[in-house]
């Protein structure tokens, strides 16, 4: 799979089947999990935030359920999350910080928990 395009479904786009097969992503073997932490933690130490810059949730407003990742420095990443309550509880959104110390822990932890990888990546398979 060309970088661009994984980068792409990383961010939790999606590419259509008729463009798969246009772009000759179809069929497609599976990805190794370790392949694409390793792909992920190129971009983490390139960039300063992944998939986007965080933006702390407001009451009142839809909360984006979608975490990323915030590069502070070489041994700094910060993971961030958010997502709504129910109503019946007296906090509205809960938000989740985790701090991780280099790149491969906070890409695995975006990709188990906002993508729910290994497993189904828009189609295609991650594998352990």
């Amino acid at each position: 799979m060309e970088p661009q395009t994984l980068t792409f479904l990383l961010r939790g786009r999606h590419i259509s089947m008729p463009d798969r097969v246009k772009r000759s992503d179809w069929p497609h073997s599976a990805l190794p999990f370790a392949d694409v932490v390793k792909h992920l933690v190129v971009i983490l130490e390139r960039d300063r935030h992944f998939p986007f810059e965080w933006e702390p949730p407001v009451k009142g407003k839809p909360v984006n359920e979608t975490g990323t990742i915030e590069r502070r420095d070489a041994n700094t990443y910060v993971y961030r999350a958010a997502r709504a309550q129910p109503s019946d509880t007296s906090t509205p959104i809960e938000v989740t910080e985790k701090v991780f110390t280099n790149a491969a822990e906070a890409a695995r932890c975006y990709l188990r928990w906002d993508l729910h990888l290994p497993g189904d990546l828009d189609g295609w398979k991650v594998i352990e």
